[in-house]
Order: C-alpha cells, then sequence, then structure tokens
C-alpha cells in the first residue's frame, strides 16, 4: 500500500467511528483524533467544552510502515496522504443527530449546514489539495470495506481533492435543504 496515513472524515453522524471500527477489526492500526490531540497537546477546555487548537494536530506524525486511519471530523488537520471523506444527506443527518442526548439545537443545527455547505472538502482544498481523497455517501447503509480497501491500493494520481472536489455531493441543489435546517 502506498498510502500511509488516512483520514476518515466528515460531518459529526456519518459514520467515521463505525468505518474506524470496522477497519480496526480487519487489524489496521486506527487513531481516534482525541488521542492525537492529547499527544500534540492541542487539546483544551474552554467553557467547559472540548477545544482543538487544529494547528498543532499537524505535529502528528506516523513513522510505521503500515497504513493507518485517524478517526474524527477534524481529521484532515493531521499530516495525511489520502482522505476518506463521509457524507450524509441532511435530512438522515438530522435524524441521527436528534438520537444524540449531548447534542443541542445549536449543535445539530451547526453540523447540518457544515454538512450542507460541504465544509469538509473547503478545509481538505485548502489544506491538502493534491492528496487522493473518496468520498462516501453513507446514508442508505453500511460502507464497504472491499471499496476502502481498493482506494487505498489505488495509484490514481486524479482522485486528488483538486481534480474531485466538482464531484462532490451537493446537497444545497436538492430537496433537503428545506427540511434539514
Amino acid at each position: 500500500m502506498r498510502t500511509k496515513v488516512v483520514a476518515i472524515t466528515g460531518s459529526p453522524g456519518t459514520g467515521k467511528t463505525t468505518l474506524a471500527d470496522t477497519l480496526q477489526r480487519q487489524g489496521f492500526q486506527v487513531f481516534r483524533l482525541e488521542e492525537i490531540a492529547h499527544q500534540t497537546h492541542a487539546l483544551s477546555i474552554e467553557n467547559g467544552e472540548n477545544v482543538v487548537d487544529t494547528t498543532s494536530l499537524a505535529k502528528w506524525s506516523w513513522n510505521e510502515k503500515q497504513v493507518c486511519f485517524i478517526d474524527g471530523h477534524l481529521s484532515h488537520y493531521c499530516s495525511i496522504d489520502a482522505a476518506i471523506v463521509l457524507r450524509c444527506k441532511p435530512n438522515v443527518l438530522r435524524q441521527r443527530l436528534e438520537q444524540r442526548e449531548d447534542y443541542s439545537a445549536d449543535k445539530i443545527r451547526e453540523n447540518l449546514e457544515w454538512e450542507l455547505l460541504a465544509g469538509t472538502w473547503s478545509d481538505l482544498l485548502n489544506l491538502h489539495p493534491k492528496i487522493n481523497v473518496l468520498e462516501i455517501d453513507t446514508t442508505t447503509g453500511p460502507i464497504s470495506i472491499t471499496r476502502v480497501l481498493e482506494f487505498l491500493d489505488a495509484e490514481n494520481i486524479k482522485a486528488t481533492v483538486e481534480n474531485c472536489i466538482q464531484d462532490a455531493r451537493d446537497w444545497m441543489n436538492t430537496e433537503y435543504v428545506a427540511e434539514s435546517i
């Protein structure tokens, strides 16, 4: 495998941890973003909330030979070789987030807006325009591990963030906008 460090990123509720747990059961090394934030001293508490200094995350590095994954909606701020961006239709994402006890109405709205605006793609374009990326819609079912493994083995230079961003899901041009915010 050419790729060494892969961010599993996307809005909260899109299935990042589910994918990370599956990959870990397959024998892959998986780091939780909170672990990396502790190691890089990027985590603090302000007004009772965890706050991550995203610039410090880039200090973390992986020097082993095997591939590793970083699970977290800010994982793309780390030094990475590739990214898997998980997406979900906003109306379904709202239902998922409403089931979380620690999510206020404001927090749900903010995360839905982030998903609608494809905020993760914007971050990736600014931070890592040349890395390979795979976008997966998790709205209707489980993620194909085969698809993820094929992505890792691919050496397709056309699958870069800057080349793929125009094909990213566009929830703003669908019926999901009105019912999600």
